[in-house]
């Protein structure tokens, strides 16, 4: 079986696993609660702190089968968030902004947002690199993002909201994704050595989350390599000889 790297096998499932941003995670939560979802997202923020990963959770969520109704935390066992969690759920669609940047494709997504999901509560569209959209394309979206059939959902992932049309951010709830803090890094590394029977010394991984630099998969990445290059035992003359 082939190995899957830890920013990707620890990728939160739910709310709850998310790290440093409580305060987005707590109002999708309470939305959800009082049936106060939003029919257009925009998360900003730094690489690597969990926008996308908030944005299938928020799909989950609203998706979830455990239940008749969208609720605060998704079960992570039903058909629809298994199929969410392995990006193969027909009504969730994530699509690549950077390189389905162009009018004719949103034209395509405008035109198949017509139609009703074909099994869950919600289609739910989520859009990576939002930002590279062309402003050709953003006006052929606005027209349904101004009057959104009930099942739409449109979730935008960017880490420049300043460069997505006003027109856009007006119709849409903006939350504003914050660097994961030193402390928080460090701790879900500790957690995450002892998960994977990894010794580690404490300053390794303070260097570690360092260099992560506020994002939490920057610093997973980094632990990777530095697993697979001091083998046994993290220390940090190990670490400092890998990131200089």
């Amino acid at each position: 079986m082939s190995y899957t790297v830890l920013a990707r096998k620890y990728r939160p499932q739910k709310f709850s696993e998310v790290i440093g941003q409580e305060h987005v995670t707590h109002t999708l939560q309470n939305a959800i609660e009082q049936g106060r979802t939003a029919h257009g997202y925009i998360f900003s923020g730094h690489r690597g702190i969990g926008k996308t990963t908030v944005a299938r959770i928020l799909a989950a969520a609203l998706n979830c089968r455990s239940q008749s109704h969208p609720v605060p935390e998704p079960c992570g066992v039903c058909e629809s968030c298994t199929e969410i969690r392995a990006g193969n759920a027909v009504d969730v669609i994530e699509i690549d902004a950077a390189t389905n940047r162009g009018i004719d494709e949103i034209r395509e997504l405008r035109e198949a947002a017509r139609y009703r999901p074909a099994r869950d509560r919600y289609k739910i569209y989520i859009l990576d690199e939002a930002h590279q959209i062309t402003d050709a394309a953003f006006n052929a979206l606005l027209k349904t993002l101004e009057e959104p059939p009930s099942h739409i959902i449109f979730m935008m992932a960017t880490t420049q909201p300043e460069d997505i049309p006003q027109t856009i951010r007006s119709r849409c709830q903006h939350f504003s994704f914050r660097a994961v803090k030193f402390e928080a890094i460090l701790q879900q590394l500790r957690d995450l050595a002892a998960q994977e029977k990894i010794v580690a010394d404490d300053d390794a991984l303070a260097l570690l989350a360092e260099a992560g630099d506020g994002s939490m998969r920057d610093a997973l990445s980094i632990l990777d390599q530095a697993i697979a290059s001091a083998a046994e035992h993290l220390t940090l003359e190990s670490v400092r000889g890998l990131i200089g």
